[in-house]
């Protein structure tokens, strides 16, 4: 019987603890997750589910690629990336669950506002009892204030948003790399107000689509620690809306919507938008969907 050497095909190995971290994260951790629930994604028997593990067999083929994205329910140019090495796991993890909440769904809100009338007291403010409506909407046109403030202020007129340059433009706010990291980012956040000091580590030489986004949201929840003119604004925000603002900020930053008007109409309109004009910004192909969705629907 030949042998085939173990990890052979590294990529297929990483494909498969892609798949098995996408099967835990869909049941929520209520269900254990075992190797052969990934193999049965292809029907594989115990033998070749553990030769998949190992990266002793090459998964390759359209047909199986699109067998596991239509399981999975996810974009198989995703999976397409992993097999091939073109995004490691951590990256293809968090674009599969997505870049956190971009708005407050009709069930969210109604489950916030059970929250909100059971205990009002827990909802107050310095300024007093603010009232549901009010206390969860959501300040797009501040946000976008702020986003254009900050690329002006780093004088960043074109994409892609380089965002070294926004990080160096900022008191207490600093980009590093760590290659001891066991994750792909650290953040570390040290003092109080104007005093805080905030480190984003990254892992790595190059700085990734998400690494980006999350360096971005840093930037949004640093300014809003330290600088008075916002924490005003946006640091009363339960916790949930705050999120919510911050992934908003985020994609406005990297996504400007003036400059993201003018590559829509620049782009080969022949060939996938969305690809060219995440090449453009450096973005991922999840955010880029967002933002297109909000010029379409002719928001900021």
């Amino acid at each position: 019987m030949k042998k085939v050497a173990e990890n052979r095909y590294p990529h297929s190995a990483a494909l498969f603890r892609f798949c098995k971290e996408a099967l835990e994260y869909r049941y929520e951790g209520n269900v254990k997750v075992i190797d052969q629930d990934v193999g049965a994604i292809l029907g594989y028997d115990p033998a070749d589910c553990s030769h998949w593990k190992k990266g002793k067999k090459n998964i390759k083929t359209l047909k199986t690629i699109r067998t596991i994205a239509e399981y999975l329910k996810i974009d198989e140019r995703l999976l397409i990336d992993v097999a091939s090495g073109r995004m490691m796991i951590d990256e293809a993890i968090f674009e599969f669950k997505g870049y956190g909440e971009f708005h407050i769904s009709s069930e969210r809100l109604e489950v916030l506002k059970k929250q909100y009338y059971k205990k009002p007291d827990a909802w107050q403010t310095s300024g007093g009892m603010e009232n549901f409506e009010r206390l969860f909407q959501i300040h797009r046109s501040e946000l976008e204030s702020l986003s254009a403030e900050v690329l002006l202020e780093a004088n960043i007129k074109e994409a892609p948003i380089y965002v070294p340059e926004l990080y160096r433009n900022q008191q207490g706010l600093h980009l590093k790399r760590d290659d001891d990291l066991e994750k792909a980012f650290y953040i570390r956040q040290t003092g109080k107000t104007e005093d805080t000091e905030t480190v984003f580590f990254h892992r790595g030489e190059e700085i990734k689509y998400f690494h980006r986004f999350l360096a971005c949201k840093t930037l949004f929840k640093h300014l809003t620690a330290t600088d008075k003119r916002f924490v005003g604004t946006f640091n009363m925000l339960p916790d949930t809306v705050y999120n919510v603002h911050a992934n908003l900020f985020a994609g406005m930053l990297l996504v400007p919507s003036q400059l993201l008007k003018t590559e829509i109409h620049n782009v080969d309109q022949s060939l996938d938008l969305v690809d060219q004009l995440c090449k453009i910004f450096w973005v991922s192909k999840s955010l880029m969907n967002k933002r297109i969705q909000d010029h379409i629907n002719g928001l900021k």
